[in-house]
């Protein structure tokens, strides 16, 4: 690839492929789940598309690649990068395995679709003026988008720049 600016450090980010509950639209944190056909296809698709040499993601020129723990997580780098890549930036310990990565803890919504949500809230006497709406409302007994939103600056400023930010979580809560 031929970039008058190669030398600018770059962060890509690459969602994991399809799970049966990310299809039927259900909230998925903590349960661990594995791609489906599609969910490999989708990622294998993304690869031949934007990894190996010259091209957008060349891992050759990675410094370091986060991981979420998730299985998912997992299984996506797996497809991103064949197998010799994949060995290369491990040898190299270019991949980190992080919980800041981890996907939101959706609590009591968990492995629901956002109308089954709404109605249980409506049943208890919740969201009488408007609808339910996660990144105003949370997730009873998960986490709240501040804390989601927090934990992400967080490690993005702390590991991929790194730089330690200790006052990053005084003055942002």
């Amino acid at each position: 690839m031929v970039d008058k600016d190669s030398t600018t450090p770059r962060v890509f980010l690459v969602r994991h492929g399809q799970t049966e509950w990310s299809k039927n639209g259900r909230y998925t944190g903590t349960t661990e789940l594995p791609l489906t056909s599609v969910g490999r296809l989708q990622v294998l698709n993304t690869s031949r598309v934007v990894v190996g040499t010259g091209n957008l993601i060349d891992p050759a020129k990675l410094a370091q690649v986060f991981v979420s723990p998730r299985d998912r997580a997992q299984q996506t780098f797996g497809v991103l990068f064949d197998e010799k890549q994949a060995q290369a930036l491990t040898d190299a310990n270019k991949v980190i395995m992080t919980e800041d990565l981890a996907e939101w803890d959706y609590g009591n919504y968990e492995g629901l679709v956002t109308a089954e949500i709404r109605a249980r809230r409506r049943d208890r006497g919740l969201d009488n003026e408007r609808p339910w709406n996660i990144w105003k409302d949370g997730c009873e007994n998960g986490e709240y988008e501040l804390v989601v939103s927090f934990v992400g600056e967080h490690m993005t400023l702390k590991q991929v720049l790194g730089v330690p930010m200790p006052w990053l979580l005084e003055s942002t809560l």
